[in-house]
């Protein structure tokens, strides 16, 4: 990459993260509801078109989902010959593992807004969706077409549980692993 487009690059990124810094001190201070997308502009120093060019909008800044690439490299490390629910399992507990103790307190205060914002509450189950589809996409690659429904089933089942285990884990205070509670949730759910 040339100077230029580095430069460009890390402007871009710092944007991002000054955008989303202020949303997440606003949010804390004054309730995720009570906060514009004018409000986060103002205070990140931005316009408001620059905001939506960093995130669609102000669900997005909580309700993050991973990359594609991301849940298919997480998904291919797991043993193909492991029943699909043990390498979701698998999945979601690699990618826990691989939370830096900062990144696990960025989600434990993400969280923390949506559990206490009903609004957020049910737009955690779009999101749901959204990773789950994408983990079903990567399941149709390996199969060499699409998933089957039976795969749809534990795939959305498991990323239920898993925001369960999220907002448990937040009730809480954050003080248990959130693997380990990940891990008991899924292990109910395994048992039925």
């Amino acid at each position: 990459m040339s100077e230029p487009q580095d430069h460009r690059a890390r402007r871009r990124a710092d944007t991002h993260r000054r955008i989303y810094l202020a949303a997440m001190r606003l949010f804390q201070e004054q309730g995720y509801e009570s906060v514009t997308v004018a409000h986060i502009a103002a205070a990140s120093r931005v316009s408001v078109p620059t905001f939506y060019d960093h995130f669609p909008s102000k669900d997005h800044l909580i309700m993050a989902v991973p990359p594609q690439e991301q849940l298919a490299e997480l998904l291919r490390a797991q043993p193909v010959d492991l029943p699909l629910a043990d390498r979701m399992r698998g999945m979601i507990l690699a990618f826990l593992a691989d939370l830096g103790p900062g990144a696990r307190a960025d989600v434990l205060t993400r969280w923390r807004i949506v559990a206490g914002t009903p609004h957020l509450r049910r737009r955690a189950a779009e999101f749901e969706r959204m990773t789950a589809e994408m983990v079903l996409t990567a399941l149709g690659a390996e199969s060499g077409g699409g998933a089957p429904s039976a795969a749809r089933v534990v795939v959305t089942a498991t990323f239920s549980a898993y925001t369960e285990a999220l907002l448990r884990w937040v009730e809480s205070g954050g003080d248990e692993s959130l693997a380990e509670v990940t891990d008991e949730i899924l292990a109910v759910l395994r048992g039925l």
